[in-house]
């Protein structure tokens, strides 16, 4: 389990110390871990699911309320894409690694499976906020946030924009279609496949890519045809 020793130095990490140091361990110990280990004494899969589904509503709103703040000329479409942006699962890894949490997360995976352990940390990052807000209050929450998150608020808005979403404004305005997108392959083991598709848009040859999802595969070819098109 997680030493006290450990809760230590993790809460210097992040920059508070809890009254209730079991909040802190239950968003510590990923549902993974506990079935592994068959711990059936304590509820601590239960825990960190409630904590995660409680960290989701918290942060969304702190974050919908420093954006409401602090961008006062921002229409709501503006403040939707930063707000994605945000707290999608990506961007809660990245905050994860900031927090050096896979030195002190408990779960149970193959961590050569990245696209799972991205899901797992995001969820954990989730799970500490829900553990900050029952145990010191909003602001405490929003103190957090603030700091973790601060830096990334003033990247401009158009670098939020989906690939994928952006490929199909431009096909579209130049040549009034819809880019075109085909799963061609799918390779390796159930539990870890790997997909290519291919897609076809404007007038750019055939592009080719891969992906742990079909979904992050066209993601992927839609970042080359842009590439492509803003080198030309």
């Amino acid at each position: 389990m997680i030493t006290s020793k450990t809760i230590i130095k993790f809460e210097k990490v992040i920059e508070y110390q809890f009254k209730n140091k079991e909040l802190l361990k239950s968003s510590l110990i990923h549902p993974s871990y506990v079935k592994d280990k068959k711990n059936k004494k304590i509820n601590l899969y239960n825990d960190f699911e409630r904590l995660e589904f409680l960290g989701d509503r918290v942060l969304g709103l702190v974050i919908a309320s420093i954006l409401y703040k602090r961008f006062k000329n921002f229409n709501e479409g503006d403040l939707s894409k930063k707000l994605s942006y945000l707290v999608q699962k990506n961007f809660l890894y990245k905050i994860s690694n900031n927090l050096y949490l896979e030195k002190i997360l408990k779960y149970s995976f193959k961590k050569e499976n990245n696209k799972l352990n991205i899901s797992i940390f995001a969820d954990a990052v989730e799970a500490l906020i829900g553990s900050i807000y029952l145990d010191g209050g909003y602001k405490a929450s929003l103190k957090f946030i603030d700091k973790y998150w601060g830096p990334y608020f003033n990247i401009k808005t158009s670098s939020f924009q989906d690939p994928k979403t952006k490929l199909q404004e431009i096909s579209q305005q130049k040549f009034k279609k819809l880019p075109e997108y085909k799963l061609s392959e799918k390779k390796g083991p159930s539990h870890s496949p790997t997909f290519t598709v291919t897609l076809k848009a404007l007038n750019l040859n055939q592009i080719k890519a891969k992906g742990s999802s079909i979904r992050e595969a066209e993601k992927n070819a839609a970042i080359i045809a842009l590439k492509n098109i803003y080198e030309k």
